[in-house]
């Protein structure tokens, strides 16, 4: 299926370093007050949601193309190997 529409595999890959990239931001960011922590909070939450689920239903040379996106922050990876929340 993913493989036999090389246009729909692209625009997974690219959604999906797009999510990497905000889930990055959105950790490196530092809220300034309590509506920013919590609007930071609900979307790293449904945008790890959603890469979790994209990685999972992907073939895993997807999965390494899409994590592949990932940048070292801070000299350190930064959120992105999701955690369960």
């Amino acid at each position: 299926m993913l493989m036999s529409d090389p246009k729909r595999t692209e625009r997974i890959i690219t959604q999906g370093r797009a999510l990497v990239r905000a889930i990055e931001a959105l950790s490196a960011i530092e809220p300034t007050n309590r509506l920013e922590r919590r609007l930071a909070k609900l979307l790293l939450y449904v945008y790890k949601r959603r890469l979790r689920g994209l990685v999972e239903a992907a073939p895993s040379w997807v999965s390494e193309e899409v994590l592949s996106a990932s940048e070292q922050i801070g000299g350190q990876r930064a959120a992105v190997w999701m955690s369960e929340n």
